[in-house]
């Protein structure tokens, strides 16, 4: 194949200029040679590849790169893509004494690679019965009897007729020499043969499924089944200038009132001043004169269409953001109504004792209001808060503890926050424990894995 960098080939002389020494020339028609190999004149880089001379030696690529014992021992910047000159008049030697097999006339340097088959052809005769060849790694190539058969699945062979993905003509919808199936999309993906070289000729580097944009799966079955893949860039990659229209501006001034006096009114403009072009910052499809929106300098332009969407947009936003707490709601004050012991309702300041967690340990409908109080303090939890007959006085709570089982470990907590107060509060190295309750939740179990 050819290299990856493709090499700077001579320029193309004429019929009139010689042929210079020790470099390779891409040939044409009107240079009227013909292939040392194969003995065509045809140039075709789908069929037979480039015709090329090298001194006094004119060979077309695919004839040598397939011939059985060429070897390329040069760099690809030697010889004929890596094929020396003595190495290619020594296969020319050899195939003086071979004999096609189809046409019965000498030269013929491609052998069968099936076992035990001696055919030997030409380029040219083998295409023409059959034959198929394989342009990667040792480069085989495969009579009609023994050429590589693809493995189609049954659901895409029940159909009787298939349209080919790319001209989208009749195809027979079977592994036969002139079909291919795409096995990476799936479903009913059959291609012409020539359809399929004549996209790997024009996409080069870029070569994927037409209808999945697999690479891989797809680029590896159609070597296999002897498609030729040069390594360059596509066709529309190299065209000169191919993307010159994306620096160009077709804009005009679509102002429903144009105040531009000049004869192209709409499409005028200058470099400058008051009669400039401004694009819309958004789509970069509608344009402005500066005059006719009275734009200042350095300021952007938005067309009316870009700003009504953008209007809305920002309405749109307006509406999802979300409103502030009501705090009659959502907060309490400072001081908060713990039930007690009692049923009676007493007031407990967060300075006393924080910013506890509460874990109830009942139903709503239950008579209990015992609470489960877990704090950053050292209090027993699963306590009875009992107020004293006097709330005003400053007093620390009597606490009762309840022991209903075995004590067991929690794990260390090292902070919490209050949404009520926002009171955020860090501590570290405090454990806690609770007399675990067979009838209780345990809620600081995180079941997020599960």
């Amino acid at each position: 194949m050819a290299p990856v960098t493709r090499r700077r080939v001579a320029a193309k002389p004429t019929a009139c200029q010689p042929i210079r020494k020790n470099v390779m020339v891409e040939l044409k028609l009107v240079h009227n040679q013909a292939c040392m190999l194969c003995g065509r004149k045809e140039i075709s880089e789908k069929l037979y590849g480039l015709l090329y001379q090298l001194d006094d030696v004119v060979v077309h690529y695919f004839c040598i790169l397939l011939s059985s014992m060429a070897v390329q021992n040069g760099t690809d910047n030697q010889g004929i893509w890596g094929f020396l000159l003595k190495d290619i008049k020594a296969e020319l030697a050899r195939g003086t004494k071979e004999i096609c097999f189809y046409c019965n006339k000498k030269g013929a340097t491609i052998s069968c690679s099936g076992k035990k088959c001696r055919k030997v052809f030409h380029l040219p005769c083998g295409l023409k019965n059959g034959s198929m060849h394989q342009y990667f790694q040792a480069f085989k190539s495969f009579c009609f009897n023994h050429r590589v058969t693809q493995t189609v699945n049954s659901s895409a062979l029940k159909k009787s007729t298939a349209q080919c993905a790319i001209c989208k003509d009749a195809v027979i919808p079977s592994p036969t020499p002139t079909s291919i199936w795409a096995p990476c999309c799936k479903r009913d993906a059959w291609f012409h043969r020539d359809c399929i070289q004549d996209l790997a000729l024009n996409a080069g580097y870029f070569f994927k499924c037409p209808l999945c944009n697999d690479v891989d799966i797809f680029k590896c079955r159609m070597l296999t089944l002897g498609i030729y893949i040069p390594s360059r860039d596509a066709s529309w990659e190299t065209v000169p200038n191919a993307f010159a229209e994306l620096t160009e501006r077709h804009i005009e001034c679509s102002i429903q009132t144009c105040l531009c006096p000049h004869e192209e009114k709409r499409k005028f403009q200058l470099p400058s001043g008051s009669w400039e072009i401004l694009p819309c910052n958004s789509c970069g499809s509608n344009g402005t004169h500066r005059l006719c929106s009275s734009i200042k300098r350095e300021q952007e332009w938005c067309c009316p269409v870009c700003k009504e969407v953008s209007d809305k947009d920002a309405s749109k936003k307006k509406k999802l953001k979300l409103e502030p707490l009501d705090n009659g709601n959502c907060s309490r004050s400072n001081e908060e109504q713990v039930p007690s012991h009692s049923g009676e309702v007493s007031q407990r300041r967060h300075s006393d004792i924080g910013d506890p967690i509460l874990i109830s340990d009942s139903d709503d409908n239950s008579d209990s209001n015992s609470v489960q109080v877990i704090s950053d303090d050292d209090e027993q939890p699963n306590a009875h808060i009992v107020d004293e007959p006097n709330i005003n006085a400053v007093q620390q709570p009597t606490i009762q503890v309840e022991q209903t089982s075995s004590l067991i470990q929690l794990p260390k907590i090292h902070g919490y926050g209050s949404l009520i107060t926002g009171f955020v509060k860090n501590f570290v190295g405090t454990t806690f424990t609770f007399f675990e309750d067979p009838n209780s939740i345990d809620l600081t179990l995180d079941d997020d894995d599960d």
